[in-house]
């Protein structure tokens, strides 16, 4: 039976409420309402006589102070938690931006003389083997440990070379004093002379690794050295054409001297075949010899700053480019007296040049002048699929000049008082006359007819065609290009025409190796992408859709260098901040305006730039995330003779500078800076290898 409601207990604080308990010091009913105030007492009075007569009072887990002393525990310990996690990442950020992230050396090994050539390459994780100059040696990163070295250049021969060299030359000076003494040249120094030797004798050296097999390149020779004791292990004869040898993955391709036999070299099984082409002659009616280049250019190389003494390229248009940048690296004082120094060298070239006219019986010639147009030309091309025969006829010769400089200023900055703020000035002045004197204001383009042949060493699939300027070859990956000046005739590996398009400018540079592991600046002109072919030509880079030859976007950039494609298909563009102007006036000089290297990223779809950084130095690797660019100066042997770079102390001091750029904005992630020059920069992912002429290290920085 229940009880009737009126007998239940009810709060005395809470009228109408039923009890739930009783206060444990008075012994009250006390309701929830009770509880969840005070807990189990009644009311403060009750609490504050329980602690001080000592009654347990149990903690009510749903009293209010309770529940809101748990509540802030809690939240202080989440808080608590989360700011900790929060200090720490920003920690890790902060260490990592400033420390982590930054290259740091984990092999190094230092040598007490200076070279001037050299390379390396990994042997997986921890073995390393470089040429220091003609040493060859490998060494354990765990350690720094030696585990052997081995010197290459034999001294003997090389003295043995400069005796006859110096026998033969003392020969030339004797009959020299009996002739015209007045005009007979001077013995060398027999120690400079084998310094030199030396060096070009190391410098021939190339190191090529393949697994565990070491090999090293020299003219007229492939040696294999053993892994384990760095003893020679096999020769193979090159037959002195190093020149011919092209790289196919781990093979050596060389073509013999006549072209009707090429050897394979497996630089992995260490095996070599040979194997005979059966080439087939008068591919244009003519009888060459085959040579692995590209078509050659009208262009040559132009002279440096013009100062010291009047020598051979005082009849040799100067090259601007060259020239800023050596008077860029001059010391003040250089700087400063560098229009009078300007000054006696163009007398001299005039005087010189006055008395050789007098002298001269014939014609005068003229100093700018392009050489003779090849009539007949021949090629061996290698590309990935195969070798190509290029070969070209001159069928009607037609060479345009134009002039390729600004007017001379109306006056003279040299005709009054000079100051010192003019001292760039009048150094342009005089050398755009001296430019003018050597002939170096005009350009020469070809615009001749050329027959163009190409087909497999075979004689099967041959394709003709007639063009205007000097014919150049570039294969691709499914695709074969011949450009001449500003006309494409792209050609399927069967050398059947796909199409022909024509661009704004010429397209210069030869086609580059395709097998070319140390490429600074990219790939091109021409490049195949997906569906695509990329040409830059002196100022734009054009994507041409594969199949019809419709050209998909076009983007003006002068100075273009080569192009790197990411895993994505992006294009990372090296170009330079140059405008139209320096293709209409490119003999025009100029050592106060220095043209700034641009990194541009390209959306291969539409041609857009993503982003432009100007990092001081091209774009030289790009994989994955990993993008490097890489800017230095090396001012040379120091014992070389120099005619315009005095000791002052003020003279612009050798520098390696290395930056990681952020491939989704072009934003530097870190800067490696040394105060000396490379011989040679390779990377593989976050490792970096460097050989300097006292050193070679091994950067590593840590990455996510």
């Amino acid at each position: 039976m229940e009880p009737d409601s009126e007998e239940a207990p009810r709060c005395i604080k809470h009228g109408g409420e039923l009890a739930v308990d009783t206060c444990y010091v008075c012994q009250k009913p006390i309701c929830a309402k009770c509880m969840e105030l005070f807990g189990y007492v009644c009311s403060p009075l009750c609490k504050a006589k329980a602690d001080s007569h000592g009654i347990d009072v149990p903690v009510f887990e749903g009293q209010k102070s309770v529940v809101e002393a748990r509540i802030w525990r809690r939240t202080v310990w989440i808080s608590s938690v989360a700011g900790g996690a929060v200090a720490v990442f920003l920690a890790l950020w902060f260490w990592y931006e400033w420390w982590g992230c930054q290259p740091r050396t984990m092999f190094s090994v230092r040598f007490p003389d200076a070279k001037y050539s050299g390379q390396s390459a990994l042997a997986g994780k921890d073995q390393i083997v470089f040429l220091h100059g003609g040493m060859l040696a490998r060494y354990s990163m765990k350690d720094s440990r030696e585990v052997w070295s081995r010197y290459l250049v034999d001294t003997n021969e090389l003295d043995r070379e400069m005796a006859a060299d110096l026998k033969e030359f003392q020969k030339q000076v004797d009959k020299a004093n009996q002739d015209n003494p007045d005009f007979a040249p001077k013995m060398p120094d027999p120690v400079r002379l084998r310094r030199t030797m030396l060096k070009s004798a190391e410098a021939a050296l190339h190191l090529r690794l393949t697994g565990q097999n070491i090999w090293v390149m020299s003219n007229g020779k492939l040696t294999r050295y053993d892994w384990d004791s760095g003893k020679p292990a096999q020769d193979i004869s090159l037959q002195n054409s190093f020149g011919n040898m092209i790289r196919r993955g781990d093979e050596l391709l060389l073509l013999d001297e006549n072209g009707d036999s090429l050897t394979r070299i497996n630089l992995n099984t260490c095996q070599s075949s040979k194997e005979d082409i059966g080439l087939p002659r008068g591919l244009v009616s003519a009888d060459k010899t085959p040579a692995l280049a590209s078509s050659p250019s009208r262009k040559t190389g132009g002279g440096g700053l013009p100062v010291g003494m009047p020598g051979n390229e005082m009849n040799k248009p100067l090259d601007p480019s060259k020239v800023a940048e050596q008077a860029s690296h001059l010391p003040l004082a250089a700087r400063i007296a560098l229009p009078a120094t300007l000054a006696n060298s163009m007398n001299q070239e005039r005087t010189l040049r006055e008395l050789n006219d007098d002298n001269s019986g014939g014609p005068k010639k003229n100093p700018g002048a392009a050489a003779p147009l090849s009539r007949e030309m021949f090629s061996l091309v290698p590309t990935r699929d195969g070798f190509v025969q290029f070969a070209s006829r001159l069928l009607e010769e037609h060479i345009t000049t134009r002039t390729a400089m600004k007017s001379a200023p109306e006056k003279s900055v040299l005709s009054g008082t000079l100051r010192a703020s003019q001292t760039s000035e009048a150094a342009n002045e005089i050398l755009n006359d001296m430019q003018r004197q050597r002939g170096g204001d005009v350009v020469q383009e070809d615009e001749s007819k050329y027959l163009v042949k190409l087909r497999s060493p075979d004689g099967k699939n041959e394709w003709s065609g007639e063009v205007i300027g000097s014919p150049r070859f570039y294969p691709c990956k499914t695709v074969n290009v011949v450009a001449a000046n500003k006309t494409l005739v792209v050609l399927d590996k069967n050398n059947r025409k796909l199409w022909q398009s024509s661009l704004q400018y010429n397209v210069v540079g030869a086609a580059r190796d395709f097998e070319d592991q140390d490429s600074r600046s990219g790939e091109g002109p021409c490049v195949e992408g997906k569906d695509t072919l990329y040409v830059f030509d002196q100022g734009m880079l054009t994507a041409f859709d594969l199949s019809n030859g419709n050209a998909r976007w076009r983007l003006q950039s002068v100075g273009i260098s080569g192009l790197f494609f990411d895993s994505d298909g992006m294009i990372y563009l090296n170009t330079t901040d140059a405008g139209p102007d320096s293709i209409k006036f490119s003999r025009q000089i100029d050592v106060s305006q220095k043209t700034l290297t641009l990194v541009q990223k390209i959306d291969p779809k539409n041609g857009k730039v993503l982003w432009t950084a100007m990092p001081g130095g091209p774009v030289s690797y790009v994989v994955g995330k990993f993008i490097y660019t890489v800017q230095y100066y090396d001012p040379g042997d120091p014992e070389d003779e120099s005619p315009y770079t005095p000791d002052t102390g003020l003279e612009t001091k050798p520098y390696l500078k290395i930056k990681l750029l952020n491939p989704k904005n072009g934003h530097e992630v870190w800067e490696h800076w040394q105060q000396r020059a490379p011989l040679d920069v390779q990377f593989e992912k976050n490792t970096i290898r460097l050989v300097f002429h006292k050193e070679v290290q091994v950067l590593k920085f840590l990455t996510f």
